[in-house]
């Protein structure tokens, strides 16, 4: 089949490599100049089936909807938020009773993404950095006790998990900082942290040998459903496609028309902070979280790269300067003297959609022959390969590999 992929984030570049595979002719529209400039140009590189990073699934129910209400979730709300960022937020603040199962379903997707990943990365031989092992920091008991709310639930699908005296969590990080309040820490030896855009970059190679077809800086402006779909530019016109996977986030998709804009979802800022490692006993080895402070901080080839905020609206307002700050203050403190701030540190805002159960929306539209795989969320590379070869066998029509009804877009009234 003729099939257009919308989007070439680290989600877009896995689905059209996937189709190709399958023999289908694979045509991706990007409206940047390169391939993950977006959400996947600096983000944290998570490839965690733990869902531990900072954002990657609300918290567990809290007692009651008052008290999960008023709990501080590390959520800004800024100028420009709208009706539907605060709904999202209170829904994200007091999940459902369904939350067991939406979690049990975002990880079994995650560690069968991570699976294909590994299995890609061996077939093409794809080079990037990354390194093993993710490292969650807890400062009292209450939070090693919600921690291991989460923890229990997903030992029980296969998720390893190891609960660390301070002293045994300085022997995997033994530069972590030695004023830092700690109370004990999970080790999950499986979880990784990588360089996603090398790995994006690395893909389209292997798409371009598979005969797939990028236009850069093509922004697609309508969708119109008919015998055929036509995807319309500005650049190139109208041209029709059997079937099209929209890959984009929500900036993109809103310029989509009728077709796709009762979409549920919301964007969601965050920031990272990369510096060259001066001193590499001084940094971390692999990934650390704060789960006090919701930052990561990871050693990325020869840079460390801190993460951190979550704001809804302020899409065009500057960098909130306190996020920023904190982020060069969890730097310093977790791994003093581990970066030279004179070779100039980069300072990264991105987007990242975010659907209002924090699974992504993947499978057929409800227009005929337009299909969907976004709102990843900040789970977007730790799901992307995954997500891509499931997409790909349901336009297959063949069985695929893991139970996604949690996942089709269907069960929004959009």
């Amino acid at each position: 089949m003729k099939i257009a992929v919308i989007g070439a984030g680290i989600v877009g570049i896995s689905t059209a490599y996937e189709l190709a595979r399958d023999g289908h002719s694979v045509t991706v529209f990007e409206r940047n100049a390169a391939v993950a400039e977006e959400a996947s140009f600096a983000c944290g590189g998570n490839q965690s089936a733990s869902l531990s990073q900072p954002m990657a699934f609300p918290a567990p129910p809290a007692s009651s909807r008052l008290r999960g209400l008023f709990s501080d979730s590390g959520v800004t709300v800024r100028a420009g938020s709208s009706a539907g960022d605060l709904r999202w937020l209170l829904r994200w603040k007091t999940p459902s009773a369904a939350w067991t199962e939406a979690l049990v379903c975002a990880q079994q997707l995650a560690r069968y993404s991570l699976e294909r990943q590994q299995s890609i990365s061996t077939q093409e031989s794809l080079v990037y950095e990354q390194s093993q092992g993710q490292l969650l920091l807890l400062r009292s008991e209450q939070a090693l006790q919600v921690c291991q709310q989460k923890i229990s639930v997903l030992n029980l699908h296969g998720a390893a998990a190891r609960t660390l005296s301070p002293d045994e969590a300085r022997k995997i990080e033994p530069a972590l900082g030695a004023d830092l309040p700690l109370h004990s820490a999970v080790h999950f030896p499986n979880d990784a942290v990588g360089n996603c855009r090398q790995f994006a970059h690395a893909l389209k190679d292997q798409a371009l040998a598979l005969g797939v077809i990028f236009h850069f800086s093509t922004p697609v402006h309508a969708l119109t459903p008919g015998s055929a779909i036509q995807v319309g530019t500005a650049a190139l016109g109208a041209h029709d496609f059997d079937q099209v996977v929209v890959c984009a986030g929500t900036g993109a998709v809103s310029g989509l028309g009728n077709a796709l804009k009762h979409l549920p979802l919301t964007r969601l800022w965050s920031y990272s902070l990369s510096a060259q490692i001066r001193e590499p006993l001084n940094a971390p080895r692999s990934a650390v979280i704060d789960s006090h402070h919701r930052m990561s901080i990871h050693r990325i080839g020869n840079r460390v790269r801190v993460c951190g905020g979550a704001e809804l609206g302020g899409a065009k307002l500057p960098n909130h300067a306190h996020t920023v700050k904190r982020l060069y203050q969890a730097l310093q403190s977790h791994f003093p003297g581990a970066v030279d701030f004179g070779r100039g540190p980069q300072i990264w805002r991105g987007a990242s959609v975010f659907s209002p159960d924090a699974l992504p929306l993947l499978g057929p539209s409800a227009i005929p022959g337009i299909w969907l795989n976004l709102a990843h969320g900040h789970n977007g590379w730790s799901q992307a390969c995954g997500a891509a070869r499931l997409l790909a066998d349901q336009i297959k029509g063949q069985p695929a590999a893991l139970d996604t009804r949690n996942l089709q877009p269907g069960r929004f009234n959009f």
